[in-house]
Order: C-alpha cells, then sequence, then structure tokens
C-alpha cells in the first residue's frame, strides 16, 4: 500500500530502492521491505511533519508557551527534513563500528583456519560457528558471503559484494587479497 501511495505521488519507486539498497545493506537492514518504508516516510510523513511543524511555528502564546511552540516546531521541522537520513547514517556509522570492532578476531580466527588446511568456504563457515555468539553483526555477514560463494558462479563478484556491503577499507583489503588468492592460486 506505501508503495502505491508512493507511486500516486510521482515517485520512481523501484529507481528509489535501487539506489537505497546499497545503503541498507551498509546497515545491516536486509528486508525488501525496508527502502519503501524509509522512502514513505521521506516523502509522506515528512510532509506531514513539516505541515505541523508550520503550525506550531505560526502559533501564537505568551511567555514560555510561546518559546515551548517555537522550539517544538523546529524540532519537528527537523525531524521532518533530516530524521530519516539521519537515522539511516546512524545504523551504518552504529554497525561499520561493530564491524570494525569484530575484524581482527574475525581475520586471526580465519587465518588459522586456512592454515590448518581448510579451504576458504570451511575456513568463513568455521569461523562464523566459533564467533556467532560473540559478533552477531559479523557472522551475519559472513554466512551471507559463504552463501553467495556457494550460490553464484562469479566467486570474485560474491567477494565483491562483501566489500561493497561494509563498505569498510580493512575488507576492500582482505577481499582483495582473496581474489588475488583465487585468481593466481597463491597461498592464501
Amino acid at each position: 500500500a506505501m508503495g502505491r501511495i508512493l507511486r500516486m505521488l510521482g515517485v520512481q519507486v523501484e529507481d528509489a530502492t535501487r539506489k537505497l539498497d546499497m545503503r541498507f545493506a551498509q546497515a545491516g537492514i536486509i528486508s525488501p521491505d525496508a527502502p519503501i518504508l524509509y522512502l514513505f516516510f521521506q516523502r509522506v510523513i515528512s510532509l506531514f511533519l513539516f505541515v505541523i511543524a508550520l503550525m506550531l511555528l505560526l502559533s501564537h502564546g505568551e511567555g514560555l508557551e510561546f518559546w515551548f511552540y517555537k522550539l517544538s516546531g523546529l524540532f519537528v521541522g527537523m525531524v521532518a527534513l533530516a530524521g530519516p537520513y539521519l537515522w539511516l547514517q546512524n545504523k551504518i556509522e552504529h554497525r561499520h563500528k561493530l564491524l570494525q570492532r569484530a575484524f581482527p578476531d574475525t581475520l586471526d580466527l580465519m587465518l588459522i583456519c586456512v592454515e590448518s588446511g581448510l579451504a576458504l568456504d570451511a575456513a568463513l563457515n568455521r569461523v562464523c560457528t566459533e564467533l556467532g555468539r560473540a559478533y552477531p553483526e559479523m557472522t551475519a555477514e559472513l554466512n551471507r558471503t559463504r552463501l553467495e560463494l556457494a550460490l553464484i558462479n562469479d566467486r570474485v563478484r560474491a567477494l565483491m559484494n562483501l566489500a561493497d556491503r561494509t563498505n569498510m577499507l580493512a575488507f576492500r583489503s582482505l577481499v582483495a587479497t582473496l581474489i588475488q588468492s583465487e585468481r593466481f592460486g597463491t597461498s592464501l
């Protein structure tokens, strides 16, 4: 229903969701409905909030009541204008911090698994098993990569998806090393 309302308002929902998909992946939100909810809040609910903010700013009062209306109007107006963007950006930054915190332990365990003779897929599976409780965000990301490696014929694309979803230098370096190892058959 939200998608239909957005289409009636002239929003190109498919194009907009395609543009937002990577940002939601970076935030760790994998629901296919999340971009539509985001767009609905950004385009429809924000208009209502903006009208409420204008009503509060234009209302009359004396003393403390006057300042309450003005400050409330400014707050609601800020939420209407920047709320969805700030929420999504906060989710992305929070997830980056969690992944950054988990990366050293994950890399150490992956190195131990590979040096013991496991292939990349088996090493990822073992890392996910061992770190599941300590770092659930990292485990979910590596599980998704492991499944993509099994399902997608192009292993390089599956690894690049990991780098794109995390959008972090540490993961990009790891992915570059893994791709080089895959491509040239060098020791991991």
